[in-house]
């Protein structure tokens, strides 16, 4: 579930996810990951200010990684015939 993200922050991604949406769940995943760190809770940063910094961004890595990897694959010729995998 992913009642605790804002709802500027969901329509945000909305907009963003229509585009691929694939990799709608491990993207609504990383949104709700990135909103748990200390860099949205403490220091009220956005999630883009967030995403950006490595340091920040590392306990969701895994879950970065399985949306940067369906991204990929939307745009890899070999899986787009065989369709993109869920996550």
């Amino acid at each position: 579930t992913i009642q605790h993200i804002s709802q500027q922050q969901l329509s945000t991604a909305t907009q963003t996810l229509r585009m691929a949406k694939k990799c709608n769940e491990a993207a609504l995943s990383l949104l709700a990951c990135m909103e748990k760190t200390d860099c949205v809770m403490k220091e009220k940063k956005s999630l883009e200010e967030c995403m950006k910094d490595p340091i920040e961004s590392d306990p969701c890595k895994a879950v970065r990684n399985a949306y940067y990897n369906c991204k990929h694959s939307q745009l890899n010729m070999r899986t787009r015939i065989r369709g993109v995998r869920q996550y």
